[in-house]
C-alpha cells in the first residue's frame, strides 16, 4: 500500500508541479501580451508624430518654395526698375557755383539737369556739387560783402 500511496504522492506533486508551470507560462502569456500592447500602442504614437512631422516638412518646403517664388519675383521687378540717382526731382530748384567768377547759378532740375549729371566728359564735373535753396541761403551769410 505504500507504493500505491507513493506514487499518489509522486502524481499530485507532478501535477502541482504542471499547474505551477501552467501559472507561470499564464503569467508569461500575459506579460508578454501587456508588452506588445505597449510596444504597439509606441509604435503607433511614433508613427504618428512621424507622419505630423513629414506633413509639417511639405508644410515647410511648401512655403519656402513660394517664398522663393516672390524673392525671384521681385529681383526681377528690382532689375527692371529704374532707380533714381539724382539728387533733385523734376522741378525742384537747385543752385550750383559759377566756377569762373564764384557767383551762383539758379536752375530748376529738369532733362538736361540729368543729362549734365550723366556727362562724365566734363574734366572733375564741377557741375555736380549742387546747392538746395537752404543750403545756398547758409553759405549766403558766411559771404563777405562786396566793399
Amino acid at each position: 500500500m505504500n507504493s500505491v500511496q507513493e506514487n499518489k504522492n509522486e502524481l499530485e506533486a507532478a501535477v502541482r508541479y504542471c499547474e505551477s508551470a501552467i501559472t507561470r507560462a499564464k503569467q508569461t502569456i500575459e506579460s508578454m501580451e501587456f508588452r506588445q500592447q505597449a510596444a504597439s500602442k509606441a509604435w503607433h504614437e511614433q508613427t504618428g508624430r512621424e507622419a505630423a512631422l513629414e506633413r509639417e516638412v511639405r508644410e515647410l518646403r511648401e512655403r519656402v518654395n513660394l517664398r522663393d517664388d516672390q524673392i525671384a519675383m521681385l529681383e526681377r521687378k528690382l532689375s527692371t526698375h529704374k532707380w533714381n540717382t539724382y539728387p533733385f526731382k523734376e522741378g525742384d530748384l537747385y543752385y550750383v557755383i559759377n566756377q569762373l567768377d564764384g557767383t551762383w547759378v539758379e536752375s530748376v532740375w529738369d532733362d538736361e539737369s540729368e543729362s549734365m549729371h550723366d556727362n562724365t566728359n566734363v574734366p572733375s564735373h564741377p557741375h555736380r556739387v549742387y546747392f538746395t535753396v537752404d543750403q545756398k541761403n547758409v553759405l549766403d551769410k558766411f559771404k563777405p560783402e562786396d566793399e
